[in-house]
C-alpha cells in the first residue's frame, strides 16, 4: 500500500479558490527505467500572448499546478523532478525544477501505478491495470478555457502522435468535446483517463 503526503500550499487553499483537485493518467506501456512525463495547458492559438520565449508567470497558456508527493522508494525520480515543476505547460524542465541523479526533467512527472493493492506502486485512482502514468495535482482551473485544458505524453524524447479525441469521452463527466485539437482534452477538478496514442477517453467526478 502507498503512503501520500501532500505538499502544503495550494492543497490547503481557502474555499472559492480555482485550484482543485485534477488527476490525469495516460495508458503506456514502458519498459524498466523510462519515464512518462506530461506537457500541456492551452494550445497556443487559443489566446494571444501564448509563445515560449514568454515567462511561463506571465504565459496565459501555462497552468499553475501543486504536486501531490507519493511516499515510496519506487517515486524518488518523480518527486525530485517535481520540485520546481509550477505549471502544466508545453516545455521541458522549468527554471529550478528539479534533477534526478543529474537528469533533467522533460515535464511534468507522472508516475507509475497498477490498480494490485499487493504493489508498492497501487493506486486508487488506477481502477484498470498496470501502466496507467498519473499526475495527480492541485490545478488552477481559472487558467482553463471554460474548465477544460490539454495534454500530452512525452517520452525517451518524443511526443506522443497527435490526437482525435472521441467527441464525447466516457464517465460520470461526459460531456461533448469542447473544441477541437491534436491534443487529449481534460476536466479542470475531475479524474482524466487517456491512452498513448489514442483519442479514447474518460472523464469522471472523483469517488
Amino acid at each position: 500500500m502507498y503512503n501520500l503526503i501532500i505538499l502544503l500550499g495550494c492543497f490547503l487553499c481557502v474555499t472559492g479558490s480555482p485550484y482543485l483537485r485534477t488527476a490525469i493518467l495516460i495508458e503506456k506501456r514502458t519498459d524498466f527505467g523510462q519515464n512518462l512525463f506530461f506537457r500541456g495547458g492551452l494550445d497556443y492559438s487559443r489566446r494571444e500572448g501564448c509563445d515560449n520565449a514568454t515567462s511561463l508567470d506571465t504565459n496565459p497558456c501555462a497552468i499553475p499546478i501543486e504536486h501531490a508527493i507519493y511516499l515510496n522508494d519506487e517515486y524518488k525520480a518523480a518527486n525530485a523532478w517535481a520540485e520546481g515543476d509550477n505549471f502544466l505547460d508545453w516545455l521541458g524542465a522549468e527554471p529550478g525544477q528539479g534533477n534526478w541523479t543529474n537528469i533533467p526533467a522533460s515535464g511534468s512527472p507522472a508516475i507509475w501505478t497498477t490498480n494490485d493493492p499487493r504493489q508498492e506502486t497501487f493506486n486508487i485512482f488506477n481502477t484498470y491495470r498496470d501502466h496507467y502514468w498519473l499526475l495527480h495535482v492541485e490545478l488552477d482551473c481559472g487558467k482553463t478555457l471554460n474548465g477544460f485544458f490539454e495534454v500530452k505524453g512525452f517520452l525517451d524524447g518524443q511526443w506522443e502522435n497527435d490526437i482525435n479525441q472521441e467527441k464525447k469521452c466516457s464517465g460520470t463527466e461526459s460531456v461533448q468535446k469542447p473544441f477541437e485539437s491534436r491534443n487529449h482534452i481534460a476536466k479542470c477538478g475531475a479524474k482524466n483517463v487517456f491512452h498513448f496514442n489514442d483519442g479514447a477517453c474518460e472523464i469522471s467526478k472523483f469517488d
